[in-house]
């Protein structure tokens, strides 16, 4: 903070996010990288207000959060393209209200069919526009509509399907690249994303994107001092191996790849001897397709769906595994649960999709399987088996993300960036 004349106490810097959905009422990896970092921006004097929707009919009143204002608007999940004017009527009406209060000085969008209107306003054109691009809609909406057409039974819908498919990935395209144009400054989580908008959006000045990993909370995710009482808190066997991944259960997070290599790895001789388990933590539309996986392969005593974990059982599951497995197909823009793994001294193995080899090649090329099939997570599960002895006292995991993700390191890179960039701003 500083002082005025007066005694009173401003903020250093007026930050605004706009994302959809606030944590802890949505979890994943985006909503858990704005409380994180918009707790530790307000921590060292900066005002941070979200604003963020809602399934709640009633959100009330904005409230206090860690430090944060948490400005929340009800939301009904209708036809996209009237879904999209719900976001972008009431987002920017909420960002009147804050500005005319109190003048914004950083602008940070996280989804742009929430905050486009906003951005390109005369109002919001007064904040310098940090937008923090974490992946594509429209690569995603690609994807998870390609998935959907070859898991619909009916033929004709699946025609008008694949017919109404390119017109809506564009208009999604259409609203990021309108976004990223009005930018002075775009926040990227990897190399991987940054390369997203050098071949999507190449009207775009790749001088403008910065960098800046996620974090971790080190003080949280932490290894285990007894790892044996933590397994007996949790039910689970003194003796096993346990393997667990954190996923949301739709397609493009790899999980059915890995309940199927589990039946590579429980057929092998090496994950014979060690009693090889996998759980699953997490929820989505894939669950019933992954528990008939699991029931046709014989999987049932070796792989368990935890479903949702509350988040103080999420880091006993971590300090109670042996590896942590990351199976995701495309599309990780960064993986924050592979950080929270690493940073509990757990080691994980992953597919070479996203940013995941730019976190784990550094460590060790062994972490990292040859690409994302069932057989080369197989293998790769079944090499460490082999190997994992080997590293016996070990803390080069957590030696890795306290020298490079933590979130006081972290949070002060995006406070340098902000600050670079609105001094800029207000010379131009």
């Amino acid at each position: 903070m500083t002082l005025t004349k007066n005694g009173h106490r401003i903020p250093r810097m007026h930050i605004v996010t706009i994302h959809r959905g606030m944590y802890p009422d949505m979890i994943g990896g985006t909503y858990t990288y704005i409380y994180e970092l918009g707790r530790r921006l307000a921590a060292r004097g900066h005002r941070f207000d979200v604003i963020a929707s809602t399934k709640r009919p009633d959100p009330g009143p904005p409230v206090d959060l860690e430090g944060m204002r948490i400005h929340s608007y009800a939301f009904r999940k209708l036809h996209p393209a009237y879904s999209t004017m719900q976001h972008l009527a009431k987002s920017y009406r909420i960002y009147q209200e804050i500005a005319e209060k109190s003048p914004v000085d950083i602008l940070s969008v996280n989804d742009s069919q929430l905050g486009l209107k906003t951005a390109r306003s005369a109002l919001g054109r007064e904040a310098c526009q940090v937008p923090t691009f974490h992946a594509s809609a429209a690569l995603e909406y690609r994807l998870n509509t390609s998935w959907q057409v070859e898991a619909e039974p009916s033929a004709p819908k699946r025609v008008a399907m694949r017919a109404v498919a390119p017109a809506y990935e564009h208009w999604q395209w259409r609203f990021e690249d309108r976004l990223l144009r009005a930018a002075r400054g775009i926040l990227v989580l990897s190399e991987f994303t940054k390369s997203i908008i050098r071949e999507s959006f190449p009207a775009i000045d790749l001088d403008l994107v910065r960098i800046i990993p996620s974090g971790v909370d080190t003080g949280r995710f932490l290894p285990a001092d007894d790892r044996a009482a933590v397994r007996a808190r949790l039910g689970l066997d003194a003796d096993a191996t346990y393997l667990i991944t954190v996923r949301n259960l739709s397609p493009r997070m790899g999980i059915e790849n890995l309940v199927e290599a589990m039946s590579d790895v429980v057929a092998s001789e090496k994950a014979g001897s060690a009693d090889v388990r996998l759980l699953i933590c997490g929820e989505g539309k894939l669950r019933p397709a992954l528990e008939e996986s699991i029931a046709r392969l014989g999987l049932g005593e070796r792989v368990t769906l935890l479903g949702r974990v509350v988040d103080e059982d999420l880091v006993r599951y971590y300090q109670a595994a042996d590896l942590f497995v990351l199976p995701t197909t495309a599309m990780e823009g960064f993986g924050i649960v592979t950080v929270e793994a690493l940073s509990t001294n757990l080691p994980v193995v992953g597919t070479p999709a996203g940013a995941t080899p730019e976190i784990l090649l550094p460590i060790d090329q062994r972490l990292v399987t040859r690409d994302t099939s069932a057989e080369a997570i197989a293998e790769g599960i079944i090499s460490w088996l082999d190997w994992r002895y080997d590293e016996t006292g070990t803390t080069r995991y957590r030696d890795t993300v306290l020298a490079k993700y933590s979130w006081d390191h972290i949070a002060g890179e995006v406070e340098s960036y902000y600050e670079e960039m609105l001094a800029g701003f207000r010379r131009s």
